[in-house]
């Protein structure tokens, strides 16, 4: 399995020429000026519905009448593979969960193909994006006033900040082998959101699973919805290691009409990353719950950047929680202590002119600190340091270096699970498809090792 790897050439001369300081400046060029672009474009298409109006809405309306004639043949392309992905869809959900009969492995390779082709429509919108500036997030920033009161239970104490979620029955899938890989999924309703999630998991077919690793990904990291991308753990799964990957909220699936995966995290502002830790972590904690009902194997938790912020948040909950609901180790890739600083501070938020939207919303230094609770990892964790891994970029401006730092001190990590590379965000994630150290400590943190 690691011989496809399509990442493989990160481990050699490649890996370290491109995983530098300067590849996080390209990345987030390219992030912020022509990927957030045309996903903002994709979505406001993939949800006209015939109406066009509504697409020239979610990009701030025409300009020009040529502007009109390049946006007409990527709607209706986009369009046209939506509706293929949603036939896809709807075939794999009827073998996978609805009981028809069919080879759930073609269904699943024919939905992740389809699926793969809608999200490329992305790319048809780059000649009208050359024309006019497409902007990267459609801003709905809620004001605090907004904010507090969809909060206000849990900031005044009149109810918890974490509530352990209540057991609720999750629904699994038929399962299909393929390359010492059995495959099935889970699906359940979020017990905040009340949306539908579903989950992957991958497991060793012909022999135990020595353990379980729940991981978390980072925000608008969708893996089933496109081909080809790698994930570090993977490899791990015909060598006995159980990989469980929910989706988050907003995303893949459960992508809201009208926006691309995770955009509602950065368009409401600070009350949009309030919500989705409210619902994540809920979430993640009741497919833990879920997992060890089913499993006697450790079971441990890992996140990067955004899965990181949830999973840490999880495991400072999870010591008032019932034990069932705490995993036995984690790692933590690309993570920060003070996430409230990150409206702020960030490079990704600057270069997509979050703060200054976040500021006309009425926002400052004193309404953003009565969210912190909401937001910061408070109190000692669930788990000892020997069993907290974690793995930060010393140049890393997208999630900065020093909160997870300080982080790894306040919850008095060892050097053995404290990963410090000269790296950004990007690099540092990207560099844990070669560089396994960091799994390999977590793995004997499960005592896997």
């Amino acid at each position: 399995m690691a011989d496809r790897d399509p990442y493989r050439l990160l481990g050699g001369r490649v890996g370290e020429l491109l995983l530098r300081p300067w590849f996080d400046r390209v990345a987030l060029r390219w992030v912020a000026g022509l990927y957030f672009p045309l996903s903002r474009a994709w979505a406001a298409a993939a949800d006209v519905d015939g109406r066009p109006e509504r697409f020239w809405d979610g990009i701030g309306g025409p300009r020009s009448g040529g502007q009109r004639l390049l946006a007409r043949r990527a709607l209706g392309a986009t369009a046209a593979r939506r509706r293929r992905y949603e036939a896809a869809e709807a075939a794999f959900q009827a073998v996978a969960f609805g009981g028809a009969d069919g080879d759930l492995a073609g269904a699943t390779e024919a939905r992740t193909r389809a699926a793969h082709r809608f999200m490329a429509a992305r790319g048809l919108f780059l000649p009208l994006h050359l024309a006019r500036r497409i902007p990267p997030v459609l801003a709905e920033v809620a004001t605090p006033g907004e904010a507090l009161a969809a909060q206000a239970a849990r900031l005044s104490g009149a109810a918890p900040l974490w509530p352990p979620p209540e057991p609720r029955p999750l629904e699994r899938s038929r399962a299909f082998e393929s390359g010492g890989v059995r495959t099935f999924w889970l699906r359940f309703r979020s017990p905040v959101l009340g949306d539908l999630c579903q989950v992957r998991v991958e497991e060793p077919c012909g022999r135990p699973a020595t353990g379980t690793v729940v991981s978390l990904h980072g925000l608008g990291m969708e893996n089933e919805f496109w081909r080809g991308l790698a994930d570090p753990l993977a490899p791990e799964v015909p060598r006995g290691l159980r990989v469980v990957r929910p989706e988050g909220p907003w995303h893949g699936r459960r992508r809201p009409a009208g926006r691309y995966g995770g955009e509602p995290m950065l368009g409401r502002g600070p009350l949009g990353v309030v919500e989705l830790f409210q619902a994540w972590v809920a979430e993640v904690a009741l497919l833990i719950g879920h997992l060890r009902a089913e499993y006697a194997e450790p079971l441990a938790l890992a996140g990067v950047s955004m899965g990181a912020l949830t999973a840490q948040l999880l495991l400072c909950a999870a010591a008032g929680w019932p034990a069932p609901l705490t995993p036995d180790a984690a790692l933590l890739v690309a993570t920060s202590g003070a996430p409230g600083e990150l409206a702020e501070r960030a490079s990704l938020g600057r270069a997509l002119g979050m703060p200054a939207a976040v500021r006309a919303a009425g926002w400052d230094e004193a309404s953003l600190s009565r969210i912190e609770p909401l937001l910061t990892p408070l109190g000692e964790p669930a788990l000892p340091p020997e069993r907290i891994v974690m793995l930060l970029g010393a140049v890393d401006e997208l999630v900065p270096f020093a909160g997870g730092l300080a982080l790894a001190r306040r919850w008095r990590l060892s050097e053995q699970n404290l990963f410090v590379r000269r790296q950004g965000h990007f690099a540092v994630s990207l560099g844990l498809l070669a560089d396994k150290a960091p799994i390999g400590r977590l793995l004997a943190a499960m005592g896997q090792g």
